[in-house]
């Protein structure tokens, strides 16, 4: 059974394709950050890849990568970039959660707000790892927007879900709830960054204890 927000990102993902990168800046430190962290015989996956653009900048310089999304439209999108110019190391799937396997590294970036059972989510990319293997997120904290935006997006997103203009699933994370969660999940966190603006995003490197 298809995710029930799938139709939502497969109808918005040419738009989402074609609109530039809001923040380079981050987006590039972010980058960076998580090629020091990917060795060459690495088995990556990462979860809600989108159109793939940050799977292409990282696939090159790992053993295997499985960049996966609940949307078919994104993937098609991705999968269209993978004919025009192959990178022999990524693989592309449709996938709604976390698919089966065995991962040294997983990335969830800009989902885990998006996920509709966080803890069970969670638990089930614990159980792809190894103790010791890598678990990468950036995450969109709206709970620790301010009063009045937070007012804002809880009326705004459920009543642009019911006309499908937004996902029918999102957390007000703050940086301290999503970080407890993902201690309860059997990680470690080594390093946390947070990126500033009206609404916060906090990049975790966690480790399977």
């Amino acid at each position: 059974m298809p995710h029930p927000d799938a139709s939502f990102w497969t109808k918005i993902a040419p738009k989402y394709a074609r609109d530039p990168i809001a923040d380079m800046e981050a987006y590039t430190a972010t980058l960076e950050r998580m090629r020091a962290c990917l060795r060459p015989d690495d088995a990556v996956l990462e979860l809600g890849a989108g159109t793939t653009t940050t799977a292409r900048d990282l696939a090159g310089q790992v053993r295997d990568y499985l960049a996966t999304d609940i949307a078919a439209g994104m993937i098609r999108i991705g999968e269209e970039k993978q004919d025009a110019d192959p990178i022999p190391t990524l693989r592309l799937a449709v996938a709604d959660g976390v698919p089966e396997g065995e991962f040294d590294v997983i990335l969830a970036l800009n989902l885990l707000h998006l996920v509709r059972d966080l803890e069970a989510f969670l638990a089930d990319i614990a159980a792809r790892l190894a103790p010791g293997q890598l678990f990468i997120s950036k995450t969109t904290c709206l709970g620790a927007a301010p009063f009045l935006a937070r007012l804002g997006i809880r009326v705004m997103i459920p009543a642009a879900a019911l006309i499908g203009k937004a996902p029918g699933a999102v957390l007000f994370l703050t940086p301290e709830s999503l970080d407890a969660a993902i201690t309860r999940a059997g990680f470690t966190i080594e390093e946390t960054r947070q990126e500033t603006g009206t609404i916060p995003r906090r990049f975790v490197v966690a480790r399977r204890a």
